[in-house]
């Protein structure tokens, strides 16, 4: 259909029609009165095929008086003689409105899908330009541009709020005020549209909630489908940039931790070393120095004793980063073996004999205990930094305990000590790698030691925990039973 102008579609109409009577008036005489008749048909069928409905129902109105008046005798007159005319008239009046109401019914749907065709193209654009956005503003932007081609006023609302929080920041052209603001996060908490008397409000919908609030004017005739699925597609766009954040943040995370791994590991192995030189010429000067029994020598012999045991505490910080490095890069294989509880405990006191010479150590071992598969180095090292913590946080001159005992299909282990305990709020991040208790710089201490203890004992498939009781601060480890293998000459 032409781009005419309403009032200018009713003359064209009518000169069309005039313009037939003059060029078929000459030919009166020659040719029949049906053909005539066609043709002021072919006048009506491109009247609403060019210009629609209205002007073709002038055009056929006209046709017939046209033909009446100056092709039916008598001429120019509208009286009829033949009562055949009128059917002829009837017949020319039917053809043209129902062939106009066809060409007109047939241009209006071509029209529709020309223009169905044209959102279609204006939404792959705008799908193809959403899809190569990297930030929140570029969506932001892209839709604002998209929606003012279309001579929409909009708002783009963006959830930017922290976890837990709503805050729908505004971007755009159309003013939000408080009321409007109410509707949007109505919309958003409900993630349906919202209608009312100047806007409508679009959700972003996302897989798992929505993601913002797209808000457009009701100042002209709202494409209700097309800001539909522009609002599906900003909506997508928005939830692939988040979690494309997310998955950027992880992998570096994965690096970062990578990284920190591979300089623990690469620094404990090389301190360790030394440090067990160290350890060994300080046991052997120790050992030097009480040989001799002048009094000018114990001042050396205390300073040596310093010397050794300040270098075992070193060497045992140095062994948990080594070890907690090793854990994180999951290249460790356990060497799980059958054995007795009791073996590694009694390993583990003689360990830190000299840490533990000077408290009372209480020790709880049931003599029914069953044999448990796990790792003998590794288990050693946990109790060996359970009973560490446990001298260093507890107060002076107070028992230690260690206790197991059969707790279902687990075996718990538990050990304790008088002093503060935990802090209250943070029972489970005293486990994380380098975070400590409270903060106490009279003790020494990386804040790796239970770090580690977690990571080998989720790697044995058992759990770990802490808590407090009143005056008494404990660390329980379990460790699943199995069942372990009948032994040689068992005769049940």
């Amino acid at each position: 259909m032409l781009d005419y102008s309403f009032r200018a579609r009713y003359p064209i109409a009518l000169a069309l029609c005039a313009l037939i009577t003059v060029l078929t008036l000459p030919l009166r005489g020659w040719l029949d009165l049906a053909n005539i008749v066609m043709l002021f048909l072919l006048v009506v069928f491109i009247a609403a095929v060019k210009l629609g409905r209205g002007p073709a129902v002038v055009a056929a109105f006209l046709s017939v008086a046209l033909f009446d008046l100056f092709f039916v005798p008598p001429h120019l007159s509208f009286t009829v003689v033949d009562a055949q005319y009128l059917i002829t008239f009837a017949v020319m009046l039917a053809v043209g409105l129902i062939s106009s109401h066809l060409a007109s019914h047939i241009a209006e749907q071509n029209e529709a899908i020309l223009s169905k065709e044209r959102e279609t193209r204006m939404l792959y654009q705008l799908a193809r330009d959403l899809g190569a956005a990297l930030t929140l503003e570029q969506v932001v932007d892209i839709v604002g541009r998209f929606l003012r081609v279309i001579e929409m006023d909009s708002a783009v609302l963006v959830d930017e709020g922290s976890a837990g929080q709503e805050a729908l920041t505004i971007h755009g052209t159309l003013p939000i005020g408080d009321e409007a603001r109410v509707h949007a996060l109505t919309a958003y908490r409900q993630n349906a549209a919202v209608i009312d008397a100047d806007s409508v409000f679009l959700p972003f919908a996302g897989a798992t909630r929505a993601r913002g609030v797209l808000a457009v004017a009701r100042t002209r005739h709202v494409l209700q489908p097309l800001v539909e699925a522009v609002a599906s597609l900003a909506g997508i766009a928005i939830e692939r940039i988040h979690y494309a954040q997310i998955a950027q943040q992880s992998e570096l995370e994965v690096q970062s931790e990578k990284l920190r791994s591979s300089i623990l590991s690469s620094l404990s192995h090389d301190l360790r070393t030394p440090l067990t030189s160290l350890v060994g010429l300080a046991d052997t000067l120790v050992d030097t120095l009480s040989d001799r029994h002048a009094n000018s020598s114990d001042h050396a012999a205390e300073t040596a004793g310093m010397l050794r045991d300040q270098s075992l505490a070193m060497h045992r910080m140095v062994s948990n980063l080594l070890e907690m490095a090793r854990l994180q890069s999951g290249r460790v294989m356990l060497n799980r073996q059958w054995q007795p509880l009791d073996d590694i405990v009694g390993s583990s006191v003689r360990l830190l004999d000299d840490m533990l010479a000077a408290r009372q150590l209480d020790i709880g071992l049931p003599a029914d205990l069953p044999l448990v598969c796990f790792d003998a180095v590794l288990m050693e090292r946990v109790l060996c930094n359970l009973l560490e913590n446990a001298a260093k946080y507890s107060t002076p001159g107070t028992a230690i305990g260690l206790l197991a005992r059969v707790c279902g299909p687990n075996l718990e282990v538990s050990v304790c000590n008088e002093g503060a305990g935990f802090p209250a709020d943070r029972l489970d991040q005293v486990f994380d790698p380098f975070v400590r208790g409270f903060q106490e710089p009279t003790v020494a201490g990386t804040g790796i030691g239970l770090a580690v203890c977690r990571a080998i004992v989720s790697a044995h498939g058992g759990a770990i925990a802490a808590e407090n009781t009143p005056g008494k601060a404990w660390v329980r480890l379990t460790l699943p039973l199995g069942t372990p293998p009948e032994m040689e000459g068992d005769l049940s």
